[in-house]
């Protein structure tokens, strides 16, 4: 079927035309759309198929078909701009997608720092309320990085009691953290 015949068939028959305009150019036709949206989903690139023979359709009832154009290089036309279209729509979503994802995560990672500067506080007050030498042996292991070998010179007791002192103090932290809601 030659490009007037299938002109006559749309404008006689539009449903019939349009199977038979499918049959014919829609392979083509998706990959005109599948090109152009290269990289979006397959929802997005049949979207763009089925707009197109819509548009096709729209153009037969309305007249804007006039048949100065074969009517495969007229819907050719139409698949490329509509997959264009498409693209950009496409994009503008993906950019407010993107934002609204950026500003989740910092709002999260905000919260999150938030709760860390909270809960830093409260060990540390945890940590200066200590006794000595518990409170030394914190400061000196977790605040200046010292070795358990360098606290237990620095005083003077044995290296052995520098660890049982650091394992006691952390199960002693670690239940009050858990009784003042502090996530372990």
């Amino acid at each position: 079927m030659n490009d007037e015949e299938l002109a006559d068939r749309l404008l006689q028959n539009t449903s019939e035309g349009m199977s038979v305009a499918i049959e014919l150019y829609g392979g083509a036709v998706k990959k005109i759309c599948r090109t152009i949206l290269a990289g979006y989903q397959n929802e997005d690139i049949e979207e763009a198929v089925s707009d197109s023979f819509v548009a096709l359709w729209k153009a037969m009832e309305t007249g804007r078909y006039n048949g100065s154009v074969g009517i495969k290089s007229y819907l050719y036309g139409i698949a490329r701009k509509t997959a264009l279209n498409k693209k950009r729509e496409l994009a503008k979503r993906q950019t407010t997608e993107d934002i609204d994802n950026v500003i989740k995560i910092a709002d999260v990672d905000v919260e999150r720092e938030a709760v860390q500067k909270v809960d830093y506080q409260i060990l540390n007050e945890m940590i200066m309320e200590l006794k000595s030498p518990d409170k030394e042996i914190f400061i000196y292991r977790y605040y200046e990085q010292y070795s358990i070998k360098e606290i237990a010179e620095k005083l003077m007791i044995t290296a052995k009691t520098v660890e049982n002192k650091i394992a006691r103090g952390r199960a002693r932290l670690k239940k009050k953290l858990i009784q003042c809601g502090v996530s372990v």
